[in-house]
């Protein structure tokens, strides 16, 4: 049983997510790499299972700095987006009518 480390003290969040990562089928993306959209599905995702009750407490500790991380980068791609929308705007002409 993994309850606690070889050392016999519980285990760190760190040490438990090197063992058992937050999805054993696939390697966490950084979410810098991650489309906007692909980034928002994997948050709803997150707080689906954390709403549904599906993992720990442990593990929803993982989850919500994953999120974060999500959120932080969906911020970055709209203010990003943002600021190209407002610099089009100031570029074209004025409105002759």
């Amino acid at each position: 049983m993994w309850h606690r480390a070889p050392s016999g003290r519980p285990w760190l969040a760190s040490e438990r997510e090197a063992i058992y990562p937050l999805r054993m089928s696939e390697p966490a993306v950084d979410p810098a790499d991650l489309r906007f959209e692909a980034a928002i599905q994997e948050l709803e995702s997150i707080i689906e299972r954390i709403d549904a009750g599906e993992i720990g407490l442990e593990e929803a500790m993982v989850a919500h700095r994953r999120g974060k991380a999500l959120v932080a980068r969906c911020r970055q791609v709209l203010d990003a987006v943002a600021e190209e929308l407002e610099s089009v705007a100031d570029e074209s002409p004025a409105d002759p009518s």
